[in-house]
């Protein structure tokens, strides 16, 4: 995602045109001017940092008053500030990755602990109860995670 600039003594076309089409933001030969490549630096670097910050908002995610900001590693609901541990923060954001998907505790474990499953579902329970927990103590009323019986977890429509 960084801005590339190639600076090159080839001067054919062909070369140019393939090194933009190949990914490059821009293509300057020398002999150069170094005020110039200068402002292309300074133009290159004013987009992509406007670019990014637009980049960073598209990628939270949101699921009814819940609000999860992977660059922040935060989650909000409704003006609440929520203090999850690191699995409860990657349970929820796998969740959320795909709000209508069933996952399988072996989906939950496998992702969020980055393990092989073998069968012992209690840290995924007792991680699952306290993340709903804190879900219900900033939103007593709603009801985010369902069980469904005899395979996983999802987001509650």
């Amino acid at each position: 995602p960084v801005p590339v600039i190639v600076i090159s003594a080839k001067e054919e076309q062909r070369t140019k045109v393939a090194m933009l089409r190949t990914g490059a933001d821009d293509y300057i030969t020398k002999p150069f001017d170094i005020e110039e490549v200068s402002a292309r630096i300074d133009s290159h670097l004013r987009r992509y940092r406007r670019d990014s910050t637009s980049d960073a908002r598209s990628r939270q995610l949101a699921y009814k008053s819940i609000i999860l900001d992977p660059e922040a590693k935060s989650v909000t609901l409704g003006a609440e500030l929520l203090s999850l541990t690191a699995r409860e923060y990657e349970i929820l954001a796998l969740l959320m990755s795909s709000p209508k998907k069933v996952f399988t505790k072996a989906n939950v474990y496998e992702s969020v602990w980055g393990e092989e499953f073998f069968g012992d579902d209690n840290t995924i329970n007792v991680h699952m109860s306290n993340l709903r927990s804190k879900l219900a103590k900033a939103s007593p009323n709603e009801e985010f995670i369902e069980t469904v019986w005899g395979m996983g977890y999802r987001l509650k429509p």
